[in-house]
């Protein structure tokens, strides 16, 4: 299966780029990994792919299994009006229990299953006598491998079926032919009765032809006559499976290919169905989906890059196969797997720089727009290597890299540094939403937005209206506590406002919150000093 590779729900450049890093590295390694976003990006990101010409990859808002995962598309269907029998014979060849009844347009009626089979069989069994309704005559002669003696192959037969097995006087004495299926050997006595008493159908078994009298009168009479060559018993049962599948279908249930996986779980358990057809908008049949097709890992397979975290994470990773995470960020411990992983977790400025180091262990060498987008991502996670998370590995990094491209530091800096300011949001929703981050501590949820700025006064101008909505948001989402850094990296200040718990920031942050503001002189890094000491608090209140 192919491994999606995907960052955070808020995706910065690092998060992009190591995804884009990270898929490459792993296709070289033998898997088939395709890079993703589970965001829309930034315009410093779209800025720094565009120079590096990199392919915006898809966005991806749900990795949970769905029906297009696990379906069988190349499905054998029935048309309606195909006898029984052949329904049956497609059943014993392929080994399967269940096929599909479609109209001309591949509309789905029904499903014919060995169960829906047996239940009308059955029924009939306990009647004790078969009924034809409206029974195509070529599907008889098709099913009972008949000649025909007189009659038309598109008419149709309707009618109880009766074997003319006794004397002619006990007949005439017990039963009535009338507009019946009489099914009888050389008798031709019995063979004149059945049409003089205005039978529907008459077939003749052995492969014995009629007398010249009784072709003549069902002729003058309109009557069909059939010449099976099998015995009475034989010819009775296959005359029974000429019926049309329809007659022992039953509804199907039918989803689309978008239909979560445990959904069809929940509707095979609530129907007690072991089959479900897909279909698509209208109706048309496109795939089936069995028990047993539940039966397989049919999780869809994730690496996580630049978080390890489910509030942070696409939707349903915890219904996906996670087989690697790269971070530099804090081992949260909501991913779990059933097998061991590649798991990377180092304390660097970047999720690039850990690739970087990868590729060095491996003596491995990426494409070299793919080595330009990891420079621009590292010096833009450490801030322009200003961050108090940067390392002597990220440093170590940038320098190396761009050596190799023969990019000049100062002009991979300024360039980062423009794109920086693009991404700059201006409105009060996307200053807020912008690069949030959910934790949830022990049922403590609290939340952490964070701008980069080289113009803070841009934003401390709209503060009371960030407070404003912030309050909304902490109601609406139950929040106990926001954090909202706006942070100047040049000047190594955050101006904060800080709503809810703002008991549990100035114990952390030794401060005082004056109006839910206060500037933090010093404080950049979210990951490494801001987080870690709301955790402590959290921790020691417990």
């Amino acid at each position: 299966m192919d491994v999606l590779v995907i960052g955070h729900r808020n995706p910065d450049t690092d998060s992009i780029v190591s995804a884009i890093a990270l898929a490459e590295f792993l296709s070289v390694k033998g898997f088939k990994a395709i890079p993703a976003r589970a965001g829309e990006l930034n315009l410093e990101t779209v800025k720094v792919l565009n120079d590096c010409r990199l392919q915006i990859p898809a966005l991806v808002s749900d990795v949970r299994p769905r029906v297009s995962d696990v379906m069988t598309r190349d499905v054998k269907y029935v048309f309606k009006g195909t006898p029984a029998k052949k329904a049956i014979d497609i059943l014993n060849n392929m080994g399967i229990r269940s096929i599909p009844v479609v109209d001309v347009d591949l509309k789905v009626l029904g499903l014919f299953s060995v169960e829906s089979f047996s239940k009308t069989y059955l029924k009939d069994f306990i009647n004790l006598r078969v009924n034809l309704v409206d029974v195509p005559l070529k599907n008889i002669v098709d099913v009972v491998n008949c000649d025909v003696v007189v009659g038309d192959l598109s008419s149709r037969i309707s009618g109880y079926v009766y074997v003319g097995g006794m004397s002619i006087e006990t007949i005439k004495s017990k039963y009535s032919f009338k507009d019946s299926i009489v099914i009888v050997g050389d008798r031709v006595d019995v063979q004149l009765h059945a049409l003089e008493s205005r039978a529907s159908l008459l077939i003749i078994t052995g492969g014995l032809r009629p007398p010249k009298e009784v072709v003549d009168r069902a002729k003058s009479l309109g009557i069909p006559i059939l010449i099976s060559p099998y015995d009475t018993y034989t010819t009775a049962k296959l005359v029974d499976l000429s019926r049309p599948v329809e007659v022992f279908m039953d509804r199907a249930e039918v989803v689309s290919e978008n239909t979560l996986i445990q959904d069809v779980i929940n509707l095979m358990r609530s129907k007690l169905v072991r089959t479900v057809l897909v279909v698509d908008s209208y109706n048309r049949l496109s795939g089936i989906v069995t028990r047993s097709d539940l039966i397989r890992d049919y999780r869809k397979v994730v690496a996580l890059v630049d978080h390890n975290e489910l509030s942070q994470a696409v939707d349903g990773v915890d219904e996906a196969k996670v087989v690697v995470v790269v971070d530099h960020h804090r081992v949260s411990g909501d991913i779990k797997t059933r097998e061991a992983i590649l798991f990377r977790v180092e304390p660097v400025g970047s999720t690039s720089t850990i690739i970087w180091k990868l590729l060095l262990e491996h003596n491995l060498r990426l494409k070299t727009n793919v080595l330009k987008a990891m420079l621009y991502a590292v010096l833009s996670d450490t801030l322009l290597l200003k961050s108090p998370t940067t390392t002597e590995d990220d440093i170590n990094c940038v320098n190396m890299l761009s050596r190799e491209l023969g990019i000049k530091l100062d002009e991979a800096v300024k360039f980062v540094r423009d794109a920086i300011a693009l991404s700059e949001p201006k409105d009060v929703e996307e200053i807020i939403r912008y690069d949030m981050k959910v934790y949830d501590e022990g049922g403590y949820k609290f939340a952490i937005s964070q701008v980069f700025t080289v113009n803070p006064d841009y934003y401390i101008s709209m503060k009371d209206k960030l407070i404003s909505r912030i309050n909304e948001v902490v109601k609406d989402e139950g929040l106990k506590l926001f954090i909202l850094l706006i942070t100047d990296y040049i000047e190594n200040t955050s101006y904060t406002i800080v709503v809810g718990d703002t008991a549990l920031f100035e114990e952390a942050f030794s401060t005082k919150v004056v109006n839910n503001y206060v500037v933090l002189e010093g404080i950049t890094s979210r990951k490494q000093q801001v987080v870690p000491k709301l955790l402590n608090i959290l921790s020691s209140r417990k």
